[in-house]
């Protein structure tokens, strides 16, 4: 009970850093490589963790699986982030946020060998968990193969980050499984300097780099991302194994709080955030609703 209500917090916060991604993507921070670099970079952060002694030198493959843990979730966010440029989010975010949970689901059974799954009410809650989400965030059914392209992508990795991490959680202390993912995630992000409008970016003193600089909103955002990141870790360690799928499913508590907020913010950045929905659209979002509230129900009861 108490990972769903921290995997609940966290997507909560996830939710205001998805609606400041979405403002900033709209024209302040807009190269999606650059933006991955800074995610990954921040996640740096956690070696202030270094000196109080929560570095256990791992075996060589829990090493190996929390680095991977770590790159995985930036790639993800690169891949999600490019399909989010390029395409509209009413598409992109219904693919990534359904499939993730389902590769979640069959990677987890791989890795255990098929001990941890979850049980038929689990199931059932995680199913509708994820046609909640899907319904509040799809518009239409109509989806282009360069959008499943970037996004099944996106999807596979976030599923794998957050497979591999339990490894880890299963292994060594949380804060100390959380130190090496950060060392993964910080590793991934070097390799984004590999591209030079990147390190023009970064290190440049041009205007044009200057200006693709990220300012105070997105620090904001990445802070309230990195407690969001936090907090999913924390539920991925607590979870059972079999659970750990659900941490993603739980996506659509995130789609209710932007829709919510987004009702607010539209009335003052209409650009970046008014959506014309229409009575049955309408109907639809509070369709998807009692359909998440009744999966959480199922998990909080069992």
């Amino acid at each position: 009970m108490v990972w769903l209500l921290v995997a609940v917090a966290g997507y909560v916060m996830l939710a205001g850093a998805a609606l400041i991604d979405k403002f900033l993507l709209a024209g302040k921070l807009d190269d999606p490589k650059l933006y991955a670099f800074y995610i990954g970079a921040l996640s740096s952060a956690a070696f202030l963790l270094l000196p109080f002694g929560f570095w256990s030198y791992p075996a060589a493959g829990i090493f190996l699986i929390g680095m991977a843990a770590g790159a995985a979730q930036i790639y993800g966010s690169f891949f999600y982030l490019s399909a989010l440029k390029r395409f509209e989010a009413a598409r992109v975010v219904p693919i990534v946020g359904g499939l993730n949970p389902v590769f979640g689901f069959f990677l987890t059974a791989a890795v255990s060998g098929g001990s941890a799954i979850l049980g038929q009410k689990e199931l059932a809650g995680f199913f509708l968990l994820i046609a909640g989400g899907w319904l509040m965030m799809v518009s239409g059914f109509s989806f282009k193969a360069k959008e499943w392209g970037f996004a099944i992508i996106a999807a596979l990795f976030y599923a794998l980050s957050v497979v591999l991490a339990k490894l880890v959680y299963l292994q060594l202390p949380f804060a100390n499984g959380f130190l090496l993912t950060a060392f993964g995630s910080a590793a991934a992000a070097m390799t984004f300097l590999l591209s030079k409008p990147v390190r023009q970016a970064v290190f440049g003193k041009k205007k044009a780099s200057v200006k693709n600089r990220p300012n105070f909103l997105f620090f904001c955002g990445q802070a309230m991302g990195g407690a969001a990141f936090l907090l999913q870790s924390g539920a991925v360690y607590l979870a059972p194994q079999a659970n750990v799928p659900a941490v993603n499913a739980l996506a659509g508590v995130q789609y209710v709080f932007i829709f919510a907020i987004s009702l607010v913010l539209a009335r003052r950045f209409p650009k970046q955030f008014a959506e014309k929905t229409t009575p049955a659209q309408f109907a639809q979002k509070i369709f998807a609703i009692i359909l998440i509230m009744i999966g959480l129900a199922i998990f909080a009861l069992n």
